[in-house]
């Protein structure tokens, strides 16, 4: 999925983007916006971006995993290579000690990540204190056309950049585990 970043002085013509978007076949958990003015969102029923993406939170706790990871398996080589796995207890204790080590490093990556603020924030970080409100659309390769053409007919929309977000796939099976949850 390809994420597009706009910037729109407008909160009332930002609400009818997003009904057009809608139209046009975009889902609502395809829509997002950001602002530093929350309370205008609910009044103009905009879909709020998710506190997850606002902070660091995902990334660093992907990087605190991986460090994790590399610690438990380095742990549980040496257990085997030095044979510290014959001992009375068996290799029980250090399997545990290298659980114990990843749930820490990854918890200690979100720690982290709770006190960033997300890169993308701070990207629109000057346009968010001038008042300026963003608005993240996902979107699939084959509706970029269809974007394209809808936002010409919305000058006040600056668009401000392109990047690759979570594959379909995943969010599709994030769907059906939601629908399974309720």
């Amino acid at each position: 999925m390809l994420r597009h970043y706009y910037i729109v002085d407008s909160q009332d013509e930002l609400e009818i983007i997003e009904h057009e978007l809608q139209s046009y076949g975009i889902a609502k958990d395809h829509i997002h916006t950001l602002t530093n003015d929350n309370k205008s969102l609910g009044h103009h029923h905009l879909y709020e971006v998710d506190n997850s993406l606002k902070k660091g939170l995902i990334k660093s706790g992907d990087i605190g995993a991986a460090i994790g990871i590399v610690f438990a398996v380095t742990i549980l080589l040496l257990t085997y290579f030095q044979g510290w796995y014959n001992g009375p207890l068996g290799g029980m204790p250090l399997i545990m000690f290298a659980l114990v080590v990843l749930v820490f490093c990854t918890w200690e990556g979100d720690h982290m990540g709770i006190q960033l603020p997300n890169i993308n924030s701070q990207a629109f970080k000057q346009s968010l204190e001038n008042g300026k409100t963003i608005l993240f659309i996902d979107i699939e390769q084959q509706q970029e056309l269809t974007i394209n053409k809808m936002m010409v007919s919305h000058p006040a929309l600056k668009p401000e950049g392109m990047t690759t977000t979570t594959p379909e796939w995943l969010i599709r099976q994030q769907r059906k585990l939601q629908g399974l949850l309720k």
